[in-house]
C-alpha cells in the first residue's frame, strides 16, 4: 500500500474524529471545559480559558504523536506487516464494539446506577459535575485557572478514548515521527474547533448546554465514531494482505 495514500486516509480519519470527539458530551470533551466558562460574561476570558484547555490538549496530542512515530521507526521492516494487520483487528474490534454497545468504552453504568437510585431530585447529584464544581472551587483565583485548565486539557488528552485508537494504530505502523505527529496534529486540531464552536455558543446562549446533553447524542456519536474506525481499519488490513501478497509474489 502507497504511504501516502495510508496517511491521507488517517489524517481525513482522524480530522472527522476530532469533529465527533469535540461535540461529544463525555468526559474527554467540551463537557469538562463547560463549568469553567459558563457564566463568564467577558468574552476574551472565555476565549483565554478555552485556548488554555486546547492548547494542553494539543501539546498531549502532539507529544503522543511524536512518541509513537519514533516508537514505530524502531521496529524491523519485518514486523511492519503483522503490526498492521494486528492493530487493524483490534480497530474492527472496538470499532464493533462501539456499534453494537457505544457506552462500553465510556462506562456510565456507576452515573445511571446512581440516578435510579436517587428518588428526590434534592438528594441527586451528577457526578462528573460535582467533580467539575470542586475543582472550579479550587481553582477560583482566575490567575491560576488558564494554567490550571491546560494541565487538565493535557492530562485528559493523555488519558485513552475510543476515538483516538485509529490514531494509535496508524502511528505504530508509520514507521514515520513526521507522519505520526501529523495524524494526531489533525485530530487535536479539528477537536479543539468543534470544542471551540460549542463553548462559544454555550457563551452566547447558555440553554445549548443542557440541549447537546440529550440522552441520544453520545452514543449516536460513538457510534459514528465506531463507524469512522471500521472502514479505516478495514482499508488498513485489505492494504496489510495485497502488500504481504504482493511480496510473496515477488
Amino acid at each position: 500500500m502507497e504511504l501516502n495514500t495510508l496517511l491521507l486516509a488517517a489524517l481525513q480519519s482522524s480530522f472527522i474524529l476530532g469533529l465527533l470527539h469535540g461535540i461529544n458530551p463525555c468526559g474527554h470533551s467540551w463537557l469538562v471545559l463547560a463549568p469553567f466558562t459558563t457564566g463568564e460574561k467577558n468574552g476574551k476570558r472565555v476565549a483565554l480559558l478555552s485556548f488554555a484547555f486546547l492548547f494542553g490538549t494539543a501539546l498531549a496530542c502532539i507529544a503522543l504523536g511524536a512518541s509513537l512515530g519514533a516508537v514505530s521507526q524502531s521496529l524491523p521492516a519485518s514486523v511492519g506487516i503483522w503490526v498492521e494487520v494486528i492493530t487493524s483487528l483490534a480497530l474492527l474490534l472496538i470499532g464493533a464494539l462501539l456499534l453494537y454497545k457505544p457506552h462500553i468504552l465510556h462506562n456510565h453504568d456507576h452515573e445511571h446506577d446512581h440516578n435510579h437510585d436517587c428518588h428526590h431530585d434534592h438528594d441527586c447529584h451528577d457526578h462528573r459535575p460535582g467533580i467539575m464544581a470542586r475543582l472550579k472551587k479550587f481553582t477560583k483565583n482566575k490567575k491560576i485557572l488558564p494554567y490550571a485548565l491546560f494541565s487538565i486539557g493535557f492530562i485528559n488528552m493523555i488519558i485513552p478514548c475510543p476515538t483516538v485508537a485509529v490514531m494509535y494504530g496508524y502511528a505504530l505502523n508509520s514507521g514515520s515521527l513526521l507522519s505520526a505527529t501529523l495524524v494526531f496534529a489533525t485530530y487535536a486540531v479539528s477537536t479543539a474547533v468543534a470544542v471551540g464552536l460549542v463553548i462559544f455558543l454555550i457563551f452566547k446562549a447558555t440553554h445549548m448546554a443542557h440541549s447537546l446533553q440529550k440522552e441520544w447524542i453520545e452514543p449516536f456519536i460513538m457510534k459514528l465514531s465506531g463507524l469512522v474506525i471500521i472502514v479505516f481499519a478495514g482499508y488498513g488490513l485489505y492494504g496489510a494482505i495485497i502488500s504481504s501478497t504482493y511480496r510473496g509474489a515477488v
